[in-house]
């Protein structure tokens, strides 16, 4: 500072240059080259495919279970941190993963819903006919980490036909991934 009690215009361009440098200023996490975490594709929108289900032999992402009435399964699950890239203003591709805390639930719905989460919400409801719990509810993924989980079905007292359980993970960053086991159960010769 001078004797007038003036600061210097290079001390303050100097100051002002160290706080946008990021010396002392805390950063963003940086993922990719932009300094800033990618937005997924879709924002969300769309199925991010990384929900598998079946028997723990054979897992798919649209899993047949035939079932007897007044019978109990249980199907394995895997959440898995599947890798994205989203196009920079730049013109350089950013990489992110879907993945971090997710939470599962489980919904009825349709046959072959479509692939945009605004089109399939509201066409799913809450489990009926059948019970679907999924546990654990809550699991964390990363790159090299997938989450495993368990859904147990019961068909007690259900009526024959094909109903359509929807596994979805809802994961903190926005985005969704889901899964569909259609169950089959047919008419006992008694019934």
């Amino acid at each position: 500072m001078t004797q007038t009690g003036k600061v210097p215009l290079w001390e303050v361009a100097v100051l002002l240059f160290v706080l946008g440098s990021g010396c002392v200023a805390k950063q963003a996490p940086t993922t990719g080259s932009t300094g800033y975490p990618p937005l997924h594709p879709g924002y969300g929108e769309f199925n991010a495919n990384n929900v598998l289900i079946g028997d723990g032999e054979v897992m798919r992402k649209h899993y047949t279970l035939m079932m007897p009435p007044n019978g109990t399964a249980v199907l394995r699950g895997v959440v898995f941190a599947r890798e994205y890239r989203v196009s920079s203003g730049n013109g350089r591709a950013v990489t992110g993963h879907y993945d971090g805390k997710i939470e599962l639930r489980a919904y009825m719905g349709d046959a072959f819903l479509p692939q945009a989460w605004s089109a399939l919400k509201p066409r799913l409801k809450p489990v009926s006919g059948l019970k679907a719990e999924i546990r654990p509810e809550e699991i964390m993924v990363e790159p090299g980490k997938n989450g495993t989980f368990e859904v147990r079905i019961d068909s007690s007292n259900a009526a024959p036909g094909k109903y359509y359980i929807y596994i979805v993970a809802f994961g903190e960053e926005g985005w969704r991934g889901w899964a569909v086991v259609e169950v089959v159960m047919e008419k006992t010769e008694n019934g």
